[in-house]
């Protein structure tokens, strides 16, 4: 049996990377299909910053109940029911839409609370995904396979949101909601004979607790999480960093939208951007993945920090710039992402495994507390001004972050590859 151990270890990691590219080539579809939905009901600036805000306002209320089921629950087939959630609630979106009986007061609505739910499942999914993959391979492995992954799952998101943004002015938005849904019924099934890799199945089921004590635990234990997070300088100070960060990282990348409808790219054109900031995000983790040497992660974050603001200045300078010019640059930036995985390849190891996925799911929260204000905040910026002071604030943001990282104490630790 013992021989049989590495066998089962990787045909559950290939069961679990075929089900990671499924959903993340559903995930693009999706993002794309519901901004073209939401753009032609209501196309104004205003309404799209909603819809870019949903999925951090589930993050930041349910990440921590993701991160309990991460810890008590059967992960892959939690896992598997919300990836069957995401599709059941594309196939009901894509209903709706056939019937023709809604106006668009009343469809805008229905969409946001559909493609909430959607959000929802992501959320919860996540610390899921982080707890087994942090269980299967140690730390200098971990910053290697999740480099690879990320490389990989990124590339078939872009191909859904390339795909979907050439198309779906062509093709309308029916077609693609259908295929989301079967692409995440299909990640569904890959993890539904998935186990986990530190249970055995011989233990004893509990008795189901009285929901007064069980609640009592529940807070008991979200208080410990909370408790390391904070008491560890690297995790509490990695996460305040990212919330912080978050902020112009994410107006960044909402503003390709709208600089393709304002450049009269249309959907291509946003589909184009958002590649350019994808195939980055892949060349780097690839980088990533593969470099020799250790990763001091200081350097690496004050490197990302400082190519950001660098990339957002020359993106001020050149917002009358050819298309091309900005495609370039959005791609170098999409690089800068893989230099922050050998941090949260750290931050899965130092968290105890008893509250791993609690901890990670409060790190969520603090990561994403800012972003749905944020997110708003540039839909209705874009109203009274231009992309441009936008842009100039970004850079200043990320000049800022650069200086701050350097001078904290708390991200002095290397990384090696093994």
């Amino acid at each position: 049996m013992a021989e049989m151990a590495p066998l089962l270890v990787r045909t559950q990691r290939s069961r679990f990377t075929l089900s990671k590219i499924l959903s993340q080539t559903g995930s693009g579809i999706r993002y794309v299909t519901v901004l073209y939905l939401i753009y032609h009901l209501d196309p104004s600036s205003l309404a799209i910053g909603v819809t870019l805000g949903i999925p951090s306002v589930a993050q930041i209320f349910l990440a921590p109940l993701g991160g309990l089921a991460a810890d008590r629950m059967h992960r892959p087939r939690l896992i598997a029911l919300l990836y069957g959630l995401s599709g059941l609630t594309m196939g009901v979106l894509w209903g709706v839409l056939q019937t023709r009986d809604f106006s668009p007061p009343v469809l805008i609505p229905l969409v946001y609370i559909l493609y909430g739910i959607t959000a929802t499942a992501d959320t919860l999914v996540g610390p899921g995904y982080r707890t087994l993959m942090s269980e299967w391979v140690s730390e200098g492995a971990l910053v290697r396979w999740e480099g690879m992954l990320n490389a990989l799952t990124q590339g078939f998101w872009l191909g859904g949101v390339l795909l979907t943004g050439l198309t779906i002015a062509v093709m309308g938005s029916g077609e693609w909601l259908l295929v989301s849904a079967g692409l995440f019924m299909g990640a569904s099934l890959m993890m539904i004979r998935q186990f986990e890799p530190h249970r055995s199945s011989s233990v004893p089921k509990p008795r189901a607790p009285h929901p007064l004590p069980a609640i009592r635990r529940t807070l008991i234990s979200l208080s410990s999480a909370w408790k390391q997070l904070r008491a560890h300088p690297f995790m509490w100070t990695f996460a305040v960093l990212i919330g912080l960060s978050n902020i112009p990282h994410n107006l960044l990348l909402s503003l390709p939208f709208f600089l393709a409808m304002n450049s009269h790219q249309g959907y291509g054109g946003f589909g184009v951007l958002e590649s350019a900031v994808v195939l980055g995000t892949i060349a780097g983790n690839v980088w990533i993945a593969r470099r020799v040497r250790g990763h001091r992660i200081r350097t690496l974050l004050v490197f990302a920090f400082t190519i950001q603001s660098v990339i957002c200045l020359i993106l001020w300078f050149t917002t009358a710039s050819p298309f091309a010019a900005v495609v370039s640059l959005l791609a170098i930036y999409g690089s800068t992402d893989a230099l922050f995985t050998p941090a949260y390849a750290h931050l899965s190891i130092v968290v105890p495994r008893a509250v791993r996925g609690q901890v990670f799911g409060l790190f969520n929260v603090i990561a994403l507390l800012a972003t749905p204000i944020s997110n708003v905040g540039l839909g209705w910026l874009l109203t009274i001004t231009s992309s441009a002071p936008i842009i100039l604030g970004l850079s200043l943001a990320f000049g800022a972050l650069a200086l701050l990282t350097l001078r904290s104490a708390a991200f002095q630790y290397e990384t090696s590859r093994e």
